[in-house]
C-alpha cells in the first residue's frame, strides 16, 4: 500500500497528465483533422493513381528523413534539458546548433542523392516512370522538413508544449491545406500537391527558427558554443536504432505494396491506413506525458503506483478509441467512399488494421514502461522483431492478397509485439494494465451495437454520418450510465476547467 505522501504524489501526477493529455489532444485533433483533410482534398483531386503516386512519394520522404535526422530529435530533448538545468549557455547552444545543422546538411546530401537517383528508383526498383518527377520535387523537401521537425522537438527542451502544437500540429498542416487548395484552384495537380508540402515545410522550418530564437536569443549571440558531440551523436543514434522498427511500421507496407503492386493499390492502402491511424490520437497524445511519471515512480521502486496509473491511463486511452474504431470497423465502406468511389474497395483493408490499432490502444503505453525503466534493450529487441516481422509477412502477404495482405502483416505485426510487451512487463514488473473497470466501455460498446442495430431495423435511417453519430452519442450515454472512477472524475473535472476557461 502507498504511504499518505506516495498518494499524494500520485493524485498529483493523475491531474498533470490528465490536464496536461488534453492540451496535447486538442493540438493532435488539430492535426489529425487538417492531414485527414488533407487527404481527402489529394484523393478527390488527383485520383486513385496519381494520389498513389504522392502516398508513395511521401512514404520515401518520410523514411530518409527519419535517417537524415540521425535521432537528433531524441538527443537535443535529452542534453538540452541536461545543459538547461545546470545554466550551462555554451552546451546548450551548442547542442541546438548542431541538433539543427546537422540535419539540414544531411538532409541536403541525401537529396541530392535522391534527385540523381530518382530515375533508377522509380524503373528499376518500383517499375513507375512517372515516380521519378513526384521524388525529385519531394527531395526538394528534405532539408527543410527535416530541420523543422528537429525543431520542434527542441521546444521541449524549454516545456514550450504550445510552441510544438503552433508549429507542428496547426502552422504546417493549415499552410499545406491552403496551398495546396489554392494550387488546385489554379489547374495544378499532382506537381502542385508536392509543390504545396514543399512550401509548408520550408515556412514551417523558418517559423521554427525564428520561435527557437524567441526561446533562447543567445543562440546568435556572442557566446561560444561547446559541442558536445560524442555524446550527443552516441545517444541520438542508439534512440534511431530503436526507433528503426517504427520507421518500417510507417513505411514499409506503403513501399512493398509500391513494389508489388500499382500505383492505385498505393492510393488505396494509404487512404485506408491513414484514415486507421486516426483512431492513435488518443495512445499519442497521453503516452508522451506519461513518460516522466515512469522514470520518476520506477526510479524510486514505487511500482505498485506506478501500475495504478497504467491501468488508469490506459482505461482513458481505450474510452476514446474504442469508439472511433469501432466507427471505422461497423461503416468502413462509408469511411472510405469519403476518399471516392475508386477507394472503397479498401474498405477490408480499414477494418483490419482499425482492429489492430483499437488492439494497440488496448494495451496502452505498455512499451514505454519498458523504456523508461531501464530495460530499453528489451524493447530494442521487441522493435527489431517488429520491424523483421512486419517486412517479411508484407513480401509474402501483399503478394498474394494485395491491399489486404499489407494490412493483415501490419496489423498483425502490432498486434504480436503488444501480446509480447504485455509478457515482459509482467514477467519483470508483475504488473499489467488492466483492471475490473476496464470492461466497462467494452460492454457500452456492445450495448451501443445492440440499440444501433435495433434503431437501424425499426426506423431504417438511409445511411450518412447520421449514423456514425448515433452510435457515438448511445455508447457515451451508456458509459456514463455504468459510472466513473475517482480517476475518471479527475479527468471529467479537468475538461470542465479547460472548457470553463474557453
Amino acid at each position: 500500500m502507498s504511504n499518505p505522501k506516495h498518494q499524494a504524489r500520485l493524485d498529483k501526477l493523475i491531474k498533470e497528465i490528465a490536464r496536461c493529455g488534453i492540451v496535447s489532444l486538442g493540438g493532435q485533433i488539430c492535426f489529425k483533422g487538417l492531414a485527414f483533410i488533407t487527404h481527402i482534398l489529394l484523393a478527390r483531386f488527383l485520383g486513385v493513381a496519381s494520389y498513389g503516386l504522392y502516398a508513395l512519394g511521401f512514404t520515401i520522404l518520410i523514411f530518409i528523413q527519419r535517417f537524415s535526422s540521425l535521432g537528433l530529435q531524441n538527443g537535443v530533448v535529452r542534453f538540452g534539458a541536461i545543459y538547461l538545468a545546470e545554466e550551462d549557455k555554451a552546451r546548450l547552444k551548442g547542442t541546438l546548433l548542431s541538433s539543427l545543422l546537422i540535419p539540414l546538411s544531411l538532409g541536403l546530401v541525401f537529396c541530392i542523392i535522391i534527385f540523381y537517383f530518382s530515375d533508377f528508383i522509380a524503373t528499376e526498383i518500383f517499375n513507375k516512370p512517372a515516380l521519378a518527377f513526384v521524388l525529385k520535387l519531394f527531395a526538394i523537401s528534405l532539408p527543410f522538413y527535416s530541420l523543422m521537425m528537429v525543431g520542434v522537438n527542441s521546444f521541449r527542451v524549454f516545456r514550450k508544449m504550445e510552441y510544438e502544437v503552433l508549429t507542428l500540429n496547426i502552422f504546417h498542416p493549415f499552410l499545406n491545406i491552403f496551398i495546396l487548395a489554392a494550387i488546385f484552384l489554379l489547374g495544378y495537380r499532382l506537381i502542385g500537391a508536392v509543390l504545396a508540402f514543399i512550401i509548408s515545410s520550408l515556412l514551417s522550418a523558418i517559423l521554427a527558427i525564428y520561435l527557437i530564437y524567441r526561446i533562447f536569443p543567445e543562440i546568435v549571440s556572442n557566446i561560444k558554443a561547446k559541442y558536445e558531440l560524442k555524446k550527443l551523436l552516441p545517444y541520438s543514434l542508439t534512440m534511431l536504432l530503436l526507433g528503426f522498427s517504427y520507421i518500417l511500421l510507417l513505411s514499409i507496407d506503403r513501399i512493398m505494396i509500391g513494389f508489388f503492386g500499382s500505383e492505385a493499390d498505393v492510393g488505396i492502402y494509404n487512404a485506408a491506413a491513414m484514415t486507421a491511424s486516426q483512431a492513435s490520437i488518443f495512445l499519442g497524445s497521453f503516452t508522451p506525458i506519461f513518460l516522466p511519471s515512469i522514470a520518476e515512480l520506477s526510479n524510486k521502486n514505487q511500482f505498485h503506483n506506478l501500475e495504478i496509473l497504467l491501468k488508469a491511463v490506459t482505461k482513458w486511452i481505450f474510452i476514446f478509441t474504442l469508439p472511433l474504431s469501432m466507427i471505422f470497423i461497423l461503416f468502413p465502406k462509408e469511411i472510405m467512399g469519403i476518399f471516392g468511389p475508386d477507394f472503397i474497395d479498401g474498405w477490408a483493408g480499414l477494418v483490419v488494421l482499425s482492429v489492430a490499432q483499437l488492439l494497440n490502444a488496448s494495451t496502452g503505453p505498455i512499451g514505454s514502461i519498458l523504456t523508461m525503466s531501464g530495460l530499453q534493450k528489451v524493447e530494442l529487441i521487441n522493435s527489431i522483431f517488429l520491424g523483421v516481422s512486419n517486412a517479411v509477412l508484407n513480401i509474402f502477404l501483399i503478394q498474394r492478397y494485395g491491399v489486404l495482405g499489407a494490412a493483415i502483416a501490419t496489423g498483425l505485426s502490432l498486434i504480436l509485439v503488444n501480446i509480447a510487451r504485455l509478457l515482459e512487463v509482467y514477467f519483470f514488473y508483475k504488473m499489467h494494465p488492466y483492471r475490473y473497470s476496464y470492461s466497462k466501455p467494452i460492454i457500452a460498446a456492445l450495448g451501443a451495437i445492440a440499440l444501433y442495430s435495433l434503431i437501424d431495423f425499426v426506423i431504417a435511417p438511409k445511411g450518412g454520418f447520421s449514423e456514425l453519430a448515433i452510435f457515438g452519442i448511445i455508447y457515451f450515454l451508456i458509459l456514463i450510465l455504468l459510472g466513473t472512477d475517482e480517476e475518471d472524475n479527475i479527468v471529467l473535472q479537468a475538461v470542465k476547467k479547460k472548457i470553463a476557461r474557453g
